[in-house]
């Protein structure tokens, strides 16, 4: 923009005046004139014009009622004012006010003239500069807010914030032990009734099915750790802890087998049946931190207890939107929900697992039943 020279518009009734004007600085500028007011205005559309040097009186308005009448649409001005009057103090007081850059009394030297001019086109270039840099820093708060956005969509908010507030080198120090609730989910034979749907049905049907299910962990203060095709990890009371993590836990997997009415109203006629799925729950310590490279971590939770609440999501194949908890989880749990009697499951010939199956919140005084149903 001020690669060469800048843009001036000079205005004034008095032809004379005009032509000095414009010799005068003609070698060093883009000069403009104007000898009305109606003629200024029209150079000013067609032309991007940086400064202005109005002569106060003029027969249509004062030089000041034209810098107010075009700051509207033409707020980037800097404009002079030459005065011939002695009555300067409206003039004093929108240069006060940052109306005008400022105000020359008529008799004035060319050596002064040329002083004002020069520092209006200094400061029109800083104003224009910091409105370049307003931009960009615009521009990359927009494409750093998008990139958090997306960044949310795949990583849990709290690790996000947490993250942000880290530096890298503590990024990578050794993880903590913590006590959480770990709830893995899965949809029932979800490759065989998504065969006959294109790839793009496929994907616009877990998406939306993620959308719900994963509203139900965060309305009950849990995060999505992974995503593992149609299966999900997903923890309470870490990264963020609450005093109720692991009746949170429970809820959550209730609430996610509720709002399957809302996939299903969709996609039951597309996939020929509606999705079952089975949740199963495990409570104890765990350790969990980023692990991975400078290049490339994950947020994420080890230890046995993730791995025996993916063999209870394993064992719950048995009955389509089954909740098993593990014995730790039912004793932190029991007297909020009611459950089945204890139960045992044997995943291979050397381990067993003490199982209960979760079948709703707990009235008062309402003690374990025994379910009808094996797994």
């Amino acid at each position: 923009m001020f690669a060469n020279s800048g843009n001036i518009l000079f205005v004034s009734d008095d032809r004379q005046v005009l032509s000095r004007l414009r010799q005068m600085f003609v070698s060093d500028y883009n000069v403009f004139t104007a000898s009305s007011i109606k003629e200024a205005h029209k150079i000013l559309t067609e032309y991007d014009i940086h400064v202005v040097l109005v002569r106060q009186m003029m027969p249509a308005m004062s030089g000041l009622q034209f810098c107010e009448s075009v700051s509207h649409d033409f707020p980037n001005l800097t404009n002079i004012i030459l005065c011939d009057t002695d009555d300067t103090e409206p003039l004093e007081q929108a240069y006060k006010n940052e109306k005008i850059f400022r105000y020359i009394r008529e008799a004035f030297s060319d050596t002064e003239l040329k002083m004002a001019v020069d520092n209006a086109f200094k400061l029109h270039k800083v104003k224009f500069e910091k409105q370049q840099l307003s931009a960009k820093i615009s521009e990359y708060q927009e494409e750093q807010k998008n990139i958090l956005d997306l960044f949310r969509r795949y990583v849990p908010s709290e690790v996000v914030s947490q993250a942000l507030k880290t530096n890298k080198e503590d990024m990578m120090k050794p993880g903590e032990s913590r006590v959480v609730s770990v709830l893995f989910a899965d949809i029932r034979n979800f490759t065989m009734k998504t065969a006959p749907l294109p790839p793009s049905e496929v994907v616009e049907f877990l998406n939306d099915y993620w959308d719900v299910v994963t509203a139900s962990i965060k309305k009950n203060k849990g995060s999505v750790n992974k995503y593992m095709g149609d299966g999900l990890l997903a923890v309470f009371g870490a990264p963020v802890s609450y005093i109720d993590n692991h009746d949170n836990a429970v809820s959550a997997a209730l609430d996610m087998i509720e709002s399957l009415d809302i996939i299903n109203q969709k996609y039951a006629d597309k996939l020929g049946s509606k999705i079952n799925i089975g949740i199963g729950i495990n409570s104890g310590e765990v350790i969990v931190g980023n692990v991975g490279t400078n290049d490339f971590m994950e947020y994420t939770v080890i230890g046995n207890t993730v791995n025996i609440a993916s063999r209870l999501e394993t064992i719950s194949k048995g009955k389509p939107n089954s909740i098993l908890i593990s014995k730790r989880t039912y004793e932190l749990v029991k007297d909020s929900f009611q459950t089945t009697e204890q139960k045992i499951a044997k995943p291979t010939e050397n381990e067993t697992i003490p199982y209960y199956e979760i079948l709703g919140p707990k009235p008062n005084n309402v003690f374990p039943i025994e379910s009808k149903t094996n797994i």
